[in-house]
């Protein structure tokens, strides 16, 4: 069964999506890496982790529940999702605490749940270690992560301020919040593929 499982996780972990992500990316020696990758993954970085892991269990909650109420009652579910809207709000602040959220730059990504591609300025080497910070729209949180440099080559339809394509990988994510970039990958997916339905329509 565990197996089952974790083949089922791997899938999920590569579908890809584009999206527009507040993302703060920062390179890191080795070392660093590898202690603030134990500790992410064992703990989370920052104050207050107690209170994100509560927050995100009722995120959780109110999606199970509004996806079944949904199915009998579309306007109590619709109640559902605006009191869930104002969970989020209440989480970004509670991130916010511990984030610069402020120097947090908008780009395009191509994302997975095993890593993610985007137009930078700066060639990287490959292998080259990096401290990442993602805010996700869909729920209002701010995940982190440890990614290391896959490749960085020169883009073939070349944009001026960011001429390198970097593609970084995931090393060090805390479940919860691997979790939670699945979950806005799943997300996102469904909305692009209603948008591209009813265009068809």
């Amino acid at each position: 069964m565990a197996e089952v499982h974790d083949q089922h996780t791997e899938r999920r972990q590569h579908f890809r999506i584009n999206d527009t992500l507040s993302i703060q990316y920062q390179v890191i020696d080795e070392a660093t890496a590898e202690s603030l990758g134990q500790q992410l993954v064992n703990d989370g970085l920052g104050p207050h982790n107690e209170e994100k892991t509560q927050l995100r269990v009722l995120q959780a909650a109110f999606t199970h529940i509004t996806d079944q109420i949904n199915h009998h009652d579309r306007d109590i579910a619709r109640a559902l999702r605006i009191l869930n809207d104002k969970i989020n709000i209440l989480s970004q602040v509670v991130y916010r605490q511990d984030y610069d959220i402020s120097e947090n730059i908008e780009l395009d990504v191509n994302l997975s749940g095993g890593g993610l591609a985007l137009l930078t300025e700066q060639q990287l080497a490959a292998r080259t270690s990096i401290k990442l910070q993602v805010s996700l729209p869909s729920s209002g949180m701010v995940i982190q992560a440890i990614a290391k440099v896959i490749s960085c080559h020169e883009n073939d339809a070349t944009e001026p301020n960011s001429p390198f394509y970097l593609r970084l990988a995931f090393t060090h994510m805390n479940e919860q919040d691997r979790d939670i970039l699945i979950k806005h990958i799943l997300l996102r997916q469904a909305e692009q593929l209603r948008a591209n339905n009813s265009h068809l329509n």
